[in-house]
């Protein structure tokens, strides 16, 4: 295999023919995001049948090309845990990439293996162990070294190599279609990097306990919070913490002087507020808690009660004695999520009007719905 840095349009176009005329590529990313709100696309590495090229989005705008590389639907893109990249993609591309072959689930419909690291997988299917020394590496720093780009590149050569090994084994066990039914599916979760503001209140560390009167200046400064965290492209928590965001909600402070004192952090990377913001957010507390009693969160089934949480046992030891029939791991098949959700949508149906299959749960799904997902809706059923 050949490996080629692209670092300028002009040799993007003189390999552009090459990658789009492929039935298939393998992709990867690099990126950064520690301090950021956005992800920042670093690298892209593509490999072909014959070549190994690392796309430098950092030297020259490299959009114009890969979207017309990885929204090409006549091309299969094999990735491995691809949602994060998906991730970074959507933010660079304004969409995600379509036809996504992904080992790692591959793998998933194989073994009692839910997540196997790229590392793992290329060790247990090609005996090759990777060099990972450039794993927490900075790919923003120009210019790349040798071994960054051969790192880089290797987790495509090896994708490549993967994606016949892994088709044929799904082949045999007869589970291709489920795998194909996932992967199509990877794209549709293009809106899970679109935040609902309105939902921001269920992120924040021990809100689901708070009162609803409460809850709503939560939620109205977890959406002020996110508003400025996307302006100053900043993780939400140096923005404001938790910690913080929740004892706000019970101050209320009414002046800076009596909001200073809470927010004020002796962390340097803490972003610090001036002050037109500490007005916005006294404000925004004020107008929380003027908010209609219609307006203020329902959290009252976030939580399972104690006969509940009986069904949620009874429910996981289903899914896991499937899984074993299976051979497969429980999580492949249904998240504890998935099943509470299930539980406390099936025990609103009559108040709200939505059954878990409106709701659209993964366990109640596809190829989940025909392996265990109809059993669990009657399980659930018979309880009301």
């Amino acid at each position: 295999m050949k490996f080629i840095l692209i670092e300028t349009s002009n040799d993007m176009d003189a390999m552009l023919d090459h990658i789009t005329n492929q039935p298939i590529i393998a992709v990867d990313t690099e990126f950064q995001r520690e301090t950021t709100y956005y992800p920042k696309l670093a690298l892209v590495q593509i490999a072909t049948d014959s070549n190994v090229i690392c796309i430098d989005p950092v030297a020259f705008d490299a959009k114009p090309a890969l979207k017309e590389i990885l929204l090409n639907k006549n091309i299969e893109k094999v990735f491995h845990a691809c949602s994060q990249d998906m991730e970074v993609l959507y933010y660079y591309l304004g969409e995600t990439p379509d036809n996504i072959y992904d080992t790692q689930i591959a793998n998933a419909f194989l073994s009692d293996h839910h997540q196997i690291g790229y590392a793992a997988l290329v060790e247990n299917e090609l005996g090759i162990q990777l060099d990972k020394s450039q794993t927490r590496t900075n790919w923003l720093q120009r210019p790349l070294t040798e071994k960054q780009i051969q790192y880089a590149g290797d987790d495509v050569l090896y994708l490549y190599q993967l994606h016949n090994i892994l088709d044929d084994k799904l082949q045999q066990a007869g589970r291709k279609s489920w795998f194909t039914e996932e992967c199509s599916n990877l794209r549709d979760n293009q809106n899970n990097f679109q935040v609902d503001v309105k939902k921001l209140w269920r992120r924040v560390k021990g809100a689901t306990k708070l009162s609803q009167n409460t809850l709503i200046i939560v939620q109205y400064i977890a959406e002020w919070r996110e508003q400025l965290a996307q302006q100053k492209d900043r993780i939400r928590r140096k923005i404001l913490t938790d910690t913080i965001l929740i004892q706000l909600a019970f101050d209320k402070p009414e002046t800076i002087n009596y909001l200073d004192p809470i927010i004020i952090s002796r962390d340097r990377s803490q972003y610090q507020l001036n002050e037109n913001e500490k007005q916005q957010l006294i404000e925004i507390i004020q107008s929380a808690q003027q908010a209609p009693e219609s307006e203020w969160p329902d959290n009252r089934f976030s939580v399972l009660d104690n006969q509940q949480k009986a069904e949620l046992k009874n429910l996981q030891q289903l899914v896991n004695d499937k899984a074993e029939e299976l051979s497969l791991s429980s999580a492949i098949i249904s998240s504890r999520k998935d099943l509470e959700n299930l539980i406390l949508i099936n025990s609103t149906e009559s108040e709200t009007g939505a059954s878990p299959i409106d709701a659209k749960l993964n366990i109640v799904q596809g190829w989940r719905l025909r392996c265990i997902g109809q059993q669990l809706l009657d399980r659930v059923a018979s309880n009301k």
